[in-house]
């Protein structure tokens, strides 16, 4: 496939190179000579330096032949220009970064077509709608949804007090379990096991739970008896993603702080959002998070666009009294340190911006792509196209590539946890485990 990216930032580089290993032909134009040069250097894709919003820039990348066209730069207004032009030179699919919220709406209520935009992506929405459900699931550190919500994968960190500990999966697995779930992946020691019927889980795994909708509140309880739903949330930085954030919870939380250090943007955010307490001050000072009620705090959240203050007022905001603490962040770097700093979440909105828009990018039966945050494991959903191999046989009769897990089917809106006499059918929704390795394969099986 030939894809045309336009913007080198963490959002294009991380698409850039995703793309590029999956052997489709990448051109990526940016206009920052030094930057392109080191991207040259470490990427196998072809790089021009150049504006994507000029013309000539475009047909140098060859866009009329493009399959795909992604404009990621930090500019919204330029990302409209690309996909405007690139849908007048014939590239068949365009889709737009744009982060300003009256303009994404305005977008979505006239229709993209006037711009030649077939979708667009906004990373801080993306970004509050995974702390949104971090939060309405106590305990979870990783959140994805599938099947229009029907199906929910969520990552839990095992407390020592908790029941599953010493469980073998068989056991978890028996059908007399009052809820259905499906313990698809455990992370110990930083190590990757896919889970066979004689492994136990042990006290600090972090486990990846597949299950029904209907079955969140009682296995949140199963994972930790203690856990309640949250009353009191904190909230520093009155950022896009903060403010959807507090909007999003105000219906089912009553008391939301928000912590701003801008007085005017504070002031701003108090006419808009009349449900939330404002208090303009810094996170990282004791004396404001003490006026905040810090210590009777059920979740703090820093979604400042500093990411270092991010990091500093979770680590006191949590030895101050906060039950959970959830941050955000554009640097990769902090997922791996943040289990040593006793932060219980971290959320990177180009990451997930970008999981979001890899799907697309990979076409071929796969409707959406979830990564595994500290492994290489993709969850995928794949709708088998009609006379694909996977609908000819049950799965247990099916040879599916090495480290590939079917999760779950949903059949005419009811969930179903795969076993190996599960029969897919064409156009059902189906949830699939896998190692990155085994993309290319899963894709023959679910299609024609």
């Amino acid at each position: 496939m030939k894809i045309v990216i336009v913007g080198a930032g963490r959002i294009g580089i991380n698409l850039s190179k995703s793309l590029a290993q999956e052997n489709n032909e990448v051109y990526l134009i940016e206009k920052n000579e030094q930057v392109a040069r080191k991207i040259a250097d470490k990427l196998d894709v072809k790089v021009i330096v150049g504006n994507g919003a000029d013309p000539d820039t475009l047909q140098k990348a060859y866009v009329n032949q493009a399959e795909l066209v992604l404009a990621v730069t930090t500019s919204d207004e330029t990302n409209l220009v690309v996909c405007s032009l690139a849908a007048m030179f014939g590239a068949k699919r365009r889709i737009a970064r744009v982060r300003n919220i009256s303009l994404s709406t305005t977008l979505a209520e006239s229709g993209y077509k006037q711009f030649g935009i077939n979708e667009i992506i906004n990373p801080e929405l993306v970004a509050a709608q995974a702390i949104i459900k971090i939060v309405e699931a106590p305990g979870a550190s990783e959140v994805s949804d599938f099947a229009d919500g029907k199906i929910l994968l969520r990552a839990f960190d095992i407390p020592k007090e908790s029941p599953l500990c010493g469980l073998k999966i068989e056991e978890v697995r028996d059908e007399d379990f009052p809820w259905p779930f499906l313990i698809v992946s455990i992370i110990r020691n930083n190590r990757v096991i896919i889970p066979k019927g004689d492994v136990a889980i042990e006290p600090l795994d972090r486990i990846y739970t597949l299950l029904p909708k209907a079955s969140l509140g009682e296995f949140l309880t199963f994972v930790n008896p203690e856990v309640k739903m949250p009353k009191k949330i904190i909230i520093y930085g009155a950022t896009i993603t903060g403010r959807y954030v507090a909007l999003g919870l105000s219906s089912k939380i009553k008391d939301i702080t928000i912590l701003e250090e801008n007085r005017d943007l504070a002031k701003k955010v108090a006419g808009e959002i009349e449900s939330a307490r404002i208090i303009n001050g810094s996170a990282s000072e004791g004396d404001i998070l003490t006026e905040c009620g810090i210590e009777a705090a059920d979740v703090f959240i820093a979604t400042s666009d500093n990411d270092h203050s991010n990091l500093i007022s979770s680590v006191l905001a949590k030895k101050m009294g906060a039950k959970t603490t959830i941050i955000t962040t554009q640097q990769s770097d902090y997922i791996s340190i943040v289990n040593t700093l006793d932060i219980d979440a971290v959320i990177n909105p180009h990451y997930i911006a970008a999981e979001q828009i890899l799907h697309l990018a990979r076409g071929k039966g796969i409707s959406s792509v979830t990564k595994l945050v500290e492994s290489e494991t993709e969850v995928l959903e794949f709708i088998p196209e009609k006379n694909a191999p996977v609908t000819k046989s049950p799965i247990k009769n099916i040879k599916f590539p090495k480290n590939s897990i079917i999760g779950a089917v949903c059949k005419a809106g009811e969930v179903i946890l795969a076993t190996g006499d599960t029969q897919i059918n064409e156009g059902e929704t189906v949830i699939v485990f896998c190692q990155e390795t085994a993309v290319k394969k899963l894709q023959e099986l679910f299609t024609a």
